[in-house]
């Protein structure tokens, strides 16, 4: 019985992340070009940041 509760559980995890996926999709379809480059520069930036603050 529990292996068929480990099967249902996996099933409803797949579900659930197809349907976060779709939810991510579809915001990104609203972002418009400049805010998609303002994201980039900003996640470019944070790694630049965090590179510095292990070289101290």
């Amino acid at each position: 019985m529990s292996e068929n509760n480990k099967e249902n559980k996996s099933k409803a995890d797949d579900v659930h992340v197809s349907d976060g996926l779709a939810e991510l999709f579809e915001v990104s379809e609203q972002l418009t070009d400049e805010e998609i480059q303002k994201a980039a520069e900003e996640a470019k930036q944070a790694v630049e940041d965090a590179k510095n603050q292990q070289h101290h």
